[in-house]
C-alpha cells in the first residue's frame, strides 16, 4: 500500500511544473467562469462604402451567478466596431467588453442594406461559414437601413432584440407572408450561380402616436452575386409560397376575397390555405417547361358577406374567385422574377438538373438566357374545403 502511494506521489510532482502555466497569465489551473462570459446573441453587420469599412454590431449577455435567475434588460449589452475586415472587426470588439465574447448562442443574423447592395457579402459569406463559433442554424435577416439600428433597438415583449426577433420569425409560418431562412440555406444558394437567395426583411417603425418603436419582419430581399436584386412585398412572399418551399412549416396562407357583386371589403371572405405542391418538368423541342400542380387545403375562416355555403354553387363561386386571385398573383410574380429582373428564386435550375440531366449539362452556361422564356403552368385542385363550423351546426339543426 506504502508503495503505491509513493508511485502517486512521485508522478504528481513530476507533472506539477507543466500544470502551473495553464489556465491564467499568473499560472496554475484555473477554468473560466460563466460570469466572465459575454455570450452573442445577435450580431449585425453593415458596410460603409466611402471608408470602406465593415461594421460589426451585437447584442451580448452576462450569464446570471445564480441558478435559475430571469435574464433582465440590463443585462443585454450592445458594441460596435470597424475593421477593414469582419474579422479585424470582431477582435476590435475586444477592447469594448471585459468577459471573453462567445457566438455559440447567437441566433439571428442581421445584414444591413447598403452591405447587400455593394457586393462585399463574398466576405461576410466566408467569415461566417468559416468561424466554428457560429451556428449554421442562425437566422438571416436583411434590415430595411443599417443592422445596428436594429441590434441597438429597445424589445418590445422580451429581455434582449435576439429572443424578440426568434420569437417573431418562428411565427412565420402561422402569417405566410414573409420567409426567413438560416444561414446554411444562404451558404448553399450563394454558392450556385443559377439562383437567386431569398429571405426575410426586418423594419423598425415608429408607432402612430410617435412613442414607440416596433420591430416587425415583413416581406423578403432577393440577393444574387453577392448584391440585392429587388424587395419583395408581403403579398409577393405569400405567392412565393405557392411555387417554392421557402420554410420548413408548411405556411398558413391567408385570402380574403369578395363574394358579393359591389367586391366590397366589408363584406369580404376570408379562407385559409394550406399547399401541397408537386413541380415537374418537360423538354419539348429542346425548351424546358414547368408545370406546377397546387392541391390545397381551405377553411373558410369568416366571412361577412353572409353566404350560404349549404348552397354549391356558393362554394363553386368562392373557389373561383380564389383561384382567379391565386393565379393572377402567381403571373405577376413571374413576370417580376423571369422578364424583369431575371432571377430564379422558384429553384427551376434545380429541378431541371434533377429531372433532366443530360439536357442540364449540355445547357448549363446558357441558363440565364433560358429561364427568362420558361414557360409555367399552374393547375389547382381542392383537396378539402371546409366551410366552418356554422354550417355543420346548421346541418344538425335540419337533420
Amino acid at each position: 500500500m506504502k508503495k503505491k502511494l509513493l508511485s502517486f506521489a512521485f508522478f504528481f510532482l513530476l507533472f506539477v511544473p507543466f500544470l502551473q502555466g495553464c489556465g491564467t497569465v499568473a499560472g496554475g489551473i484555473a477554468v473560466r467562469e460563466l460570469n466572465q462570459l459575454n455570450v452573442v446573441m445577435i450580431t449585425g453587420v453593415d458596410y460603409d462604402p466611402k471608408h470602406k469599412k465593415f461594421i460589426l454590431s451585437i447584442q451580448s449577455l452576462k450569464p446570471a451567478k445564480e441558478k435559475n435567475v430571469a435574464i433582465s434588460p440590463e443585462s443585454a449589452y450592445t458594441a460596435r466596431a470597424t475593421g477593414d475586415t469582419i474579422m479585424e472587426a470582431s477582435k476590435n470588439l475586444r477592447a469594448q467588453t471585459s468577459g471573453k465574447l462567445v457566438w455559440f448562442h447567437s441566433k439571428v443574423i442581421i445584414l444591413g442594406e447598403t452591405l447587400v447592395k455593394q457586393k462585399v457579402l463574398k466576405e461576410v459569406v466566408d467569415f461566417f461559414a468559416r468561424n466554428r463559433e457560429i451556428r449554421y442554424s442562425s437566422w438571416i435577416l436583411v434590415a430595411n437601413g443599417t443592422a445596428e439600428d436594429i441590434v441597438t433597438a429597445e424589445p418590445n415583449g422580451e429581455s434582449t432584440m435576439g429572443e424578440e426577433l426568434v420569437g417573431i420569425i418562428n411565427n412565420q409560418a402561422e402569417w405566410g407572408r414573409t420567409a426567413v431562412v438560416m444561414l446554411r440555406e444562404l451558404i448553399n444558394s450563394y454558392a450556385s450561380p443559377y439562383e437567386g437567395f431569398v429571405t426575410g426583411r426586418v423594419h423598425k417603425y415608429l408607432s402612430k402616436d410617435k412613442e414607440k418603436q416596433i420591430i416587425a419582419i415583413t416581406g423578403a430581399s432577393v440577393i444574387r452575386n453577392q448584391t440585392l436584386v429587388t424587395d419583395l412585398s408581403r403579398e409577393e412572399v405569400r405567392t412565393l409560397h405557392f411555387l417554392n418551399k421557402t420554410i420548413q412549416q408548411e405556411p398558413e396562407i391567408v385570402f380574403s376575397v369578395p363574394l358579393n357583386e359591389a367586391g366590397s371589403n366589408r363584406r369580404s371572405t376570408a379562407v385559409q390555405i394550406k399547399i401541397k405542391d408537386r413541380k415537374k418538368s418537360s423538354i419539348t423541342n429542346g425548351v424546358p417547361k414547368i408545370d406546377v400542380q397546387l392541391s390545397l387545403d381551405a377553411t373558410v375562416l369568416e366571412s361577412g358577406a353572409s353566404p350560404d355555403f349549404n348552397k354549391e354553387v356558393t362554394v363553386a363561386k368562392l373557389k373561383k374567385r380564389l383561384e382567379e386571385r391565386i393565379q393572377r398573383d402567381i403571373r405577376t410574380l413571374l413576370h417580376k422574377m423571369q422578364k424583369e429582373k431575371k432571377v430564379d428564386i422558384f429553384e427551376f435550375n434545380s429541378l431541371i438538373h434533377r429531372q433532366h440531366k443530360r439536357y442540364w449539362h449540355e445547357h448549363r452556361k446558357e441558363w440565364d438566357t433560358i429561364y427568362p422564356n420558361i414557360p409555367v403552368h399552374v393547375s389547382i385542385t381542392w383537396n378539402t374545403f371546409r366551410t366552418g363550423l356554422i354550417n355543420q351546426v346548421k346541418k344538425g339543426e335540419q337533420s
